[in-house]
């Protein structure tokens, strides 16, 4: 058989290869489908059922020794690791007008504000997806990693990662939407026994331009750089009015949700400075402040329970 007549029966219709290149491309077609709709791959979904049937208790997880110990005291059962991603493309941003400005500005960059915001949206509904097909009752550890890539100009990826689990007291209708939670297992449990349980991750982004004023521009591109101590007001606003943007859009989500509060929030700043010429090639430098805020929602679902004295708390020291 020549070389342009493999994967051909001897009739000339399609072999085994070319039937197995036909199936990969119609599961291709079908993930890429599924991934437009905001879902999951066919080959995830199908891991994670076999994990979430299993009767022999085998799992996978991303918790340490101690967590993994504490959820066996606490009866709660690790499932699999599940996760979501989404790489979005950032549209065209422009930056503001009237950098030389006497006053400065700071201007929220809505393109890439709402890029952020919605491959995290995104990113978080895979993971629930995920979450829903394990039948878990809760995810915890859930952790976020952003990125931005080179091999697309203006593209950032989101990928967000947590541990699947089955709760003591769980119900079909807490599989049917499971609570997400970026706190450890140890943390999970003592919200627990509290009487609290999580609502949901509540994160927001903020990306904000901050042009220097007169006195700013001075003070650091000018005759007075470096001559003395002195704040740079409108960089520590633009600071500010970053994370304030974020913060106040998680504490909106959280009241969406009926959170009674926010724990284990945390709050990312980065800064970069972008430096451009006016007429007469004079150097001017701005900054460019993103805020990432993340944290659990969290609303009273009981009422509080006696700690295990065995239980050991992320400091390592026991509670009575």
């Amino acid at each position: 058989m020549g070389l342009f007549g493999r994967g051909r029966g001897a009739d000339g219709s399609p072999g085994e290869d070319d039937g197995a290149a036909a199936a990969a491309e119609r599961r291709r077609e079908q993930d890429v489908e599924r991934v437009g709709r905001g879902g999951v791959p066919l080959a995830a979904e199908a891991r994670i059922a076999e994990l979430a049937g299993r009767t022999d208790g085998f799992f996978t997880s991303g918790l340490s020794v101690a967590d993994f110990a504490l959820t066996r005291l606490q009866r709660v059962q690790p499932i699999c690791q599940v996760m979501g991603s989404s790489v979005y493309q950032v549209g065209w941003q422009a930056f503001p007008w009237g950098s030389w400005s006497s006053g400065g500005r700071i201007v929220e960059l809505t393109q890439l504000t709402e890029a952020w915001n919605q491959a995290r949206s995104r990113a978080l509904r895979r993971l629930a997806e995920e979450a829903r097909a394990a039948q878990a009752d809760a995810v915890v550890d859930v952790s976020f990693e952003r990125r931005e890539h080179a091999f697309v100009d203006g593209a950032v990826e989101v990928v967000v990662n947590g541990t699947a689990v089955r709760l003591p007291d769980g119900t079909p209708q807490m599989r049917a939407a499971p609570r997400l939670s970026d706190l450890s297992a140890p943390d999970f449990t003592l919200l627990r026994n509290a009487g609290y349980g999580p609502a949901g991750v509540v994160a927001a982004t903020s990306v904000v331009y901050v042009s220097a004023g007169a006195m700013t521009q001075q003070l650091t591109t000018g005759w007075q750089r470096g001559t003395a101590n002195q704040e740079l007001a409108d960089f520590t606003q633009g600071v500010y009015s970053a994370r304030e943007n974020a913060l106040g859009r998680a504490t909106s989500a959280a009241q969406a949700l009926g959170a009674e509060g926010v724990v284990g929030t945390q709050v990312d700043v980065g800064i970069q400075v972008r430096e451009w010429e006016s007429a007469g090639s004079r150097r001017h430098e701005d900054l460019i402040v993103t805020a990432h805020v993340v944290g659990t929602a969290i609303a009273r679902h009981g009422a509080g329970a006696p700690l295990d004295p065995r239980v050991i708390v992320r400091q390592g020291a026991l509670t009575r």
